[in-house]
């Protein structure tokens, strides 16, 4: 093959794009981070080296949205004749139109913003003269300068990669057949490989310092991300116009202050472990109500321990169950905050105000951890380092979600044994979760059996513990992110699936007891922090339970379909396309269904003013 014809090539010319696009996301990162230097003045060569090797992956799925036109273009021409020239030159002059001004707009506005261009802007766009008020004309004309100018750059630099002369594939069908493996490639790209996660802004988190994660992302990428992601709070749920009816519904239900909290502690600064053990509810968790047997080591660990009775989960999902423990929101019908970094940003974190105590945070998960955004998450409430699937060699991988809990529970507690003191260490288990493969067997039923492996590992975890020298020094909490709704005739607003255990453990307990105050998932980060005397006051949906301010005991859980909101009068599930009970026990169910919409309402306004 000659010259010419290699150059004409279309798995060249699509390799050439490829290249050319990548150059120009690569080059942008250093730019961004040099005119925001002032955001981390410790910056070095590692770190920029770093922010590229970690950008890689969301510039690789911006590349292949970019490819798709280019491909179908080049497909195309083996069965017509098409002026590549033509059709590709004004299509890559308006893509360098759009990332250079994507670029410069991510860039100039950071320092203002502080974080990443999103959807954001669009709220400025009705009245561009008041966004314009807060800059000088010479920064709006540098910056519409750097626009063009890196336009005429970019538009440049894939002109030269497209194929600029008329060389037409028509008529040679089996020949196009090699764009058939060239479209999976362009697939992956997009998708961001073969693993359960998808692309998304957490594939570019590897710091605690948020800059530095800021700076990895691909600007163009997490826009257009960000707008896919688009909900408005404000317009969702709106029940009440009247805003002083809706407070006075909720009125007394959110006291966030610890006064005189009932002691269940016998230090202030333990280490802190937190087992978030995945789906187990009261409808396989013996020590709250399930058939005994499931269980047998967590029903122990109850005994002897604080048992929380009558918690309730915040969600269905694990992504919901994650920010209510850590951050104390609630959970929403229809939206995911752990997917929104922009929101995110703002949350509080209970990783976060322990650090700030002197802890040490880290947060371990045997599975792929960019599902739905969870290590951005973690990095943003405050975990100094995470570990996932990637910290564990392929063998030990036996079903697609990643590592067994005994593999994770084990090098997690391998770990333990180094860190400094006072630490926090979070462990998000995974094997008790579709589809259901352990390689352990006591059970027939499968759902059943993968708890009670699971419950096996914890069993020896805490064994484990108990002979080390932390054992003394240490609370270990058991806390599922929801309940299970596997088993036949329950759903996901069943009573003992949003029904869970909290149990408290360790040799910072002062002593064995239950706690049989109603309360959610939600409650547990202000009740933490107010047995530690730590203010909680921005968990502003959390309540110390053990404090004499917690005088209204409520729960409430969401799923998209309904609301469950449970009080010292009964339970109701209301279902919001219904627009009606579909459950109720007790008394007082229009009460009930009127305080579960006013959180609901006031749940989105708030998420609305984040």
């Amino acid at each position: 093959m000659n010259k010419k014809k290699i150059k004409n090539n279309v798995i060249v010319r699509l390799l050439c794009i490829f290249f050319s696009m990548m150059l120009i996301y690569i080059t942008q990162k250093p730019i961004f981070m040099a005119y925001n230097h002032n955001m981390y003045k410790d910056m070095g060569l590692l770190d920029y080296v770093q922010v590229i090797y970690n950008g890689l992956s969301l510039d690789m799925t911006t590349c292949g949205y970019v490819l798709v036109f280019p491909w179908l273009i080049y497909t195309l021409n083996f069965f017509f004749r098409i002026n590549i020239k033509k059709t590709l030159t004004p299509y890559f002059i308006v893509v360098s139109l759009l990332t250079a001004i994507i670029f410069v707009a991510d860039t100039v506005l950071y320092s203002f913003w502080q974080f990443k261009l999103d959807t954001t802007v669009f709220l400025y766009t009705d009245k561009p003269a008041d966004a314009m008020a807060s800059v000088s004309t010479a920064f709006i004309v540098l910056s519409v300068l750097s626009v063009l100018s890196l336009t005429v750059l970019y538009s440049f630099v894939t002109y030269k990669a497209i194929d600029h002369e008329q060389h037409s594939e028509r008529g040679k069908k089996l020949s196009s057949l090699v764009m058939l493996p060239i479209g999976v490639i362009i697939f992956l790209m997009i998708r961001g490989g073969v693993g359960d996660g998808t692309a998304n802004v957490s594939k570019s988190y590897y710091s605690n310092v948020q800059f530095l994660n800021h700076s990895a992302v691909n600007p163009s990428f997490n826009l257009f991300y960000s707008m896919n992601h688009l909900q408005n709070f404000a317009e969702e749920y709106q029940y009440y116009s009247d805003d002083e009816e809706r407070l006075r519904l909720i009125d007394g239900i959110f006291n966030t202050e610890s006064v005189d909290s009932d002691t269940l502690l016998n230090q202030d600064r333990p280490n802190i472990i937190l087992i978030v053990w995945e789906g187990c509810g009261a409808s396989v968790a013996g020590c709250v109500g399930a058939e005994m047997g499931i269980t047998p080591n967590l029903d122990k660990i109850a005994e002897d321990g604080i048992l929380f009775t009558n918690c309730h989960a915040n969600s269905y999902r694990t992504d919901r169950g994650l920010v209510s423990i850590n951050s104390g929101w609630l959970g929403f019908p229809s939206a995911s905050l752990m997917k929104i970094p922009e929101k995110c940003e703002k949350l509080p974190g209970l990783a976060k105000t322990l650090a700030k105590e002197g802890y040490y945070t880290e947060f371990w998960y045997g599975g792929d951890i960019s599902f739905t955004n969870m290590g951005g998450f973690m990095l943003q409430n405050g975990y100094k380092k995470t570990y996932s699937d990637k910290d564990f060699s392929g063998e030990k991988k036996i079903t697609s979600w990643g590592v067994s809990d005994e593999t994770l529970l084990d090098k997690a507690f391998n770990g333990l044994t180094l860190l400094k003191q006072p630490f926090f260490s979070s462990i998000l288990t995974l094997s008790s979760h579709e589809p259901w493969t352990v390689p352990y067997r006591r059970l027939k039923n499968d759902v059943e059996n993968s708890f009670a492996y699971t419950d096996m590992c914890i069993g020896t975890f805490v064994r484990k513990l108990k002979k080390s020298n932390l054992w003394n020094n240490t609370l270990l909490v058991i806390m599922p992110d929801h309940g299970v709704a596997a088993q036949e005739g329950r759903t996901v607003s069943s009573k003992d699936v949003i029904h869970i255990p909290i149990v408290m453990t360790g040799g910072a307990v002062k002593q064995p007891r239950k706690i049989n105050t109603l309360m959610n998932q939600s409650d547990f980060a202000a009740t933490l922090l107010g047995q530690m005397k730590i203010s909680h006051k921005e968990f502003k949906f959390s309540r110390d339970v053990m404090s004499k301010t917690y005088t209204l005991p409520s729960a409430i859980h969401c799923s998209r379909v309904a609301f469950t909101f449970i009080d010292s009068t009964g339970m109701t599930t209301y279902d919001f396309e219904g627009d009606k009970p579909v459950y109720e026990e007790g008394e007082n169910g229009d009460k009930r269904i009127e305080r579960g919409k006013a959180i609901v309402q006031t749940l989105h306004k708030d998420a609305a003013e984040m």
